[in-house]
């Protein structure tokens, strides 16, 4: 499962990114570009070792000639959503050990008497594991009870005793004073060496305890888990002869180390869709298309986000993972259950579904012959001709669609007697329509639910399956134009190359606008700076690449939540040129503002971020024939489940498309990891990248 282009790079580059189904590699060198598709494996360190290696045997490159890998990875967010993770405990300040039990008066169903509860059904720190500890910090930082150093060791030796392996550190104000948690730490160090300690002031030094502790707690649970993982990641590739630097993606889209990941595993709950954005935002701009709608559909779910002309970043509010809140920055990606592999099926009141369970990679669907006998999305596309079987993923997996036929027939035709499932056709149909629909939903609730127009942006559809349904959301979206990259099926892989080295660091002001002093922001700021400073010379980046970008937080006062806006510095009449910026990001995002009412600079912010070698993409040829291209012909059925159409169509090879090529829909473009399905009414492009660009006049 590997294909190549042409292109160049003066250092030797791997982005691996592993899937729920599938991990995906890319190779990038000065001889050109390889990309590669692996299952993903239990351990996914497998499979992210697998697939280096034979990525480079295939391009011919020597393990020790590769310069830097980058990794995007599920570890953290599997641990967390599946309940794994380090058995934790949580050191507090007296009066506060329920804190992670209480959360806020918001409840994630405001009105429900029988809601499950995520962080009081299946808590990060059980109860017992909750120990309380005399200390006291009042703002603006000034230590008012000293820490008791006795109970700190008592209530840890306990915690080790009933086999805890990592522990929180959470103390009131401890963002404005970090002094006790520091010396916790070390104390804990000292006579328990063994045990992980994560400290809040560390993890996420902003204010909201019941958030902050949350995310530390997670970043506690999860630290364990994500260190084993990389070492053992680690030991493999020294094994095999690397000796590359390793990247990590991160959350809010950019990359860390090794060493700061494995420190700080919360940063990376959504790792694999942060490097999908970066992949669309990198498209588009070389399309010229600032305004995205990201479709990233594999085998298992699919990832939305929304490209407003810049990336975005998750409302704080709204910055959960698995039910439970967190606060560290994280790329705004909204997941649902709909993949290549989300089955099929009828609820007990014969109501039909499409997902959110998935038959995965193995089994996988119907057609792969590995034992699932439920239809899938992917069975569907078979059943409809869309999917070629002797050129599904470059002819190396052998599929059986007589399998999908009778799974469609058996499980869905055979239980209903509704019209719209008489026939495998008409029921593959529909279970097209549905994931659709599913995924039309959520791209809705991401855009006019926000205030963005669809029908003013442009569909960026990756993922294995993206192709095949890019065209038909967007009709329902009444979006004219979709882009489908390169090797799609790889594309998050892609962009993991287009990231820089980040790291995010705040700290709370919560003070009124007005009263600001700037020679306090201003130390704030170079507070903060110097730990990104200390951060990028470790990670041994040249100071060259560095750059620095600094924001605060502001809200009117009695507000709920704050918006971000941009610093920059505090020269002339610093403060009303930061609430004008306030204000027009307020209306921006609510439609109005208050003109009279006082504004509060909650946080500042400094992002540290070392700019690495930028990623140029391969330029095909602008010659070539479109019959060239031409493989064969196929029936492939149309239309919806009431009303099939059965259309004779043209199937093309996408490596052999010339740049400037146009194909009139309906027709099939194969490639090794996807299919683009150009609907009828639609119009394909080739550009000079690569890209498919599909549009249509059909509103």
């Amino acid at each position: 499962m590997v294909s190549k282009s042409t292109g160049s790079s003066s250092e030797t580059r791997v982005g691996v990114d592993v899937g729920g189904t599938n991990t995906d590699v890319i190779l990038v060198t000065e001889d050109g570009e390889f990309t590669f598709k692996t299952p993903s494996t239990t351990d996914p360190s497998q499979s992210t070792l697998t697939g280096i290696v034979e990525v480079c045997q295939l391009a011919g490159i020597e393990p020790a000639d590769v310069d830097q890998i980058l990794h995007g990875t599920t570890v953290a967010t599997n641990a967390l959503i599946e309940h794994e993770g380090a058995k934790t405990g949580l050191l507090t300040t007296d009066g506060f050990r329920d804190v992670l039990h209480i959360g806020r008066h918001r409840k994630p169903h405001s009105f429900s008497l029988q809601q499950t509860i995520s962080w009081q059904e299946q808590p990060i720190v059980k109860r017992r594991h909750r120990k309380e500890i005399t200390e006291r910090i009042y703002p603006p930082g000034d230590v008012v009870i000293p820490l008791d150093e006795d109970a700190v060791l008592k209530e840890t030796g306990d915690l080790v005793a009933d086999g805890v392996e990592s522990i929180a550190v959470c103390y009131l104000h401890s963002y404005l004073n970090r002094e006790h948690e520091d010396r916790t730490k070390e104390l804990i160090h000292e006579q328990f060496p063994d045990v992980s300690v994560s400290t809040s002031s560390e993890v996420v030094a902003q204010f909201r305890e019941f958030e902050r502790f949350t995310t530390t707690a997670i970043n506690a649970r999860l630290e364990p888990v994500m260190s084993t993982y990389l070492t053992r990641l680690s030991d493999g590739l020294a094994d095999e002869g690397f000796d590359a630097e390793v990247l990590i993606m991160q959350s809010n889209g950019g990359m860390a180390s090794v060493q700061n990941v494995a420190e700080r595993p919360v940063t990376t709950l959504v790792s694999g869709p942060a490097a999908g954005v970066l992949s669309a935002a990198f498209e588009g701009e070389h399309v010229d298309e600032p305004n995205l709608v990201m479709l990233d559909m594999g085998g298992t779910s699919a990832d939305i986000s929304v490209v407003p002309g810049r990336v975005l970043e998750r409302d704080p509010r709204d910055s959960t993972v698995g039910g439970y809140p967190t606060i560290t920055p994280m790329l705004d990606i909204e997941t649902i259950g709909a993949g290549g592999g989300s089955i099929a099926w009828f609820d007990d009141a014969m109501g039909f579904n499409v997902g959110p369970k998935s038959a995965g990679a193995n089994p996988g669907p119907a057609c792969y012959a590995r034992g699932n006998d439920q239809p899938t999305t992917t069975d569907a596309q078979v059943v409809l001709g869309r999917i070629d079987p002797d050129s599904f993923l470059g002819g190396n997996l052998d599929l059986e669609p007589e399998r999908s036929r009778d799974a469609l027939q058996t499980q869905l035709c055979d239980r209903t007697d509704q019209a719209q499932f008489e026939t495998p056709e008409q029921a593959a149909l529909a279970t097209l329509e549905v994931a659709n629909t599913n995924m039309y939903r959520a791209i809705r609730e991401q855009t006019v639910q926000r205030g963005y127009d669809p029908r003013e942006y442009t569909m960026v559809a990756f993922g294995g399956a993206g192709p095949m349904h890019g065209a038909s959301i967007a009709e329902k979206l009444e979006v004219s134009t979709v882009l489908v990259p390169p090797s799609p099926g790889i594309a998050s892989a892609r962009g993991l190359l287009t990231g820089n080295v980040k790291y995010d660091y705040q700290q709370t002001v919560s003070s009124p606008l007005e009263e600001v002093d700037g020679e306090f922001i201003e130390a704030a700021f170079e507070r903060l700076e110097a730990r990104g400073r200390e951060q990028l010379e470790r990670d041994e980046i040249d100071s060259a690449r560095w750059e620095f970008r600094s924001s605060v937080d502001c809200l009117y006062d009695g507000q709920g939540y704050e918006l971000n806006i941009d610093f920059d510095g505090t020269d002339g009449d610093w403060h009303a040129r930061l609430r004008e910026r306030f204000e027009k990001r307020h209306e921006a995002e609510y439609g109005h503002y208050f003109e009279a009412d006082p504004v509060e600079l909650l946080n500042v912010r400094v992002t540290a971020i070392g700019n690495v070698e930028s990623y140029t993409p391969p330029e095909i040829a602008a010659d070539g024939a479109l019959e060239a291209a031409k493989t064969t012909e196929s029936t492939i059925v149309f239309g919806t489940p009431d009303t099939p159409k059965e259309l004779t169509v043209p199937r093309y090879e996408r490596e052999r498309l010339a740049a400037g090529t146009e194909i009139d829909g309906p027709a099939i473009v194969d490639e090794f990891d996807s299919t683009v399905v150009v609907n009828p009414d639609w119009t394909a492009t080739v550009e000079a990248n690569g890209s498919i660009i599909l549009t249509t006049e059909k509103r």
